[in-house]
């Protein structure tokens, strides 16, 4: 380990695989998503392809240790799809997600693309690759399965439902987590933040 982090100088670049493994399955990660919509295209998503599952998906990024948030969204924007991006100046939604990855805090930020992406765009009657983008009146049926989340958010999103500031979804998938019971107080999509106080057991006496 210390090994590794002298090569790393304070900064977490590319990890080694079971390193990043090790890292993922121990500590929450943070990432950005980009949430491109279009009203007349719909939402762009791109098609993923991996161990933990494929389907398409809102492209995203974990944000490396040192690097501030806007460095991230350019380098997804950039990864992903191949221009430059607008966001919003403050994400629409906290989105939380447990899976056979493991536990992710994502900030999902309203997006749209400076220019046309560079990766390819297909249509609906081709078949996708991995990194392939295609845009989506409304959300298909081949999500990948983290992403579930999505049709809650645009729901949403599109009845005004947000309001200020950020609102958390959380989502659980994959099958180590299915047999497992939510622990105590675990928030969930349906729950805000902030609401009544319950009464401490001291002054419920």
């Amino acid at each position: 380990m210390e090994k590794i982090l002298a090569k790393l100088s304070g900064q977490s670049g590319d990890l080694p695989a079971p390193l990043f493994r090790f890292i993922t399955e121990t500590t929450p990660t943070p990432n950005v998503d980009l949430l491109v919509r279009d009203e007349a295209k719909g939402t762009l998503l791109a098609w993923r392809d991996d161990a933990f599952g494929s389907g398409w998906h809102v492209p995203g990024s974990i944000i490396r240790h040192r690097e501030e948030v806007a460095q991230r969204v350019a380098a997804c924007a950039h990864d992903e799809f191949g221009c430059a991006v607008e966001v919003a100046d403050r994400p629409v939604a906290l989105i939380e997600i447990f899976d056979d990855r493991g536990h992710t805090l994502g900030l999902c930020y309203q997006t749209t693309l400076r220019g046309s992406p560079s990766k390819r765009v297909i249509g609906a009657d081709e078949r996708p690759e991995v990194g392939d983008l295609r845009w989506f009146p409304t959300l298909p049926a081949e999500l990948y399965p983290s992403h579930v989340v999505y049709r809650d958010l645009l729901d949403a999103l599109d009845k005004g439902r947000l309001g200020q500031g950020v609102r958390l979804f959380t989502h659980n998938a994959g099958s180590r987590d299915s047999a497992q019971s939510s622990p105590g107080g675990s928030i969930r999509s349906d729950v805000p933040l902030t609401g009544p106080s319950r009464p401490s057991r001291a002054s419920a006496r």
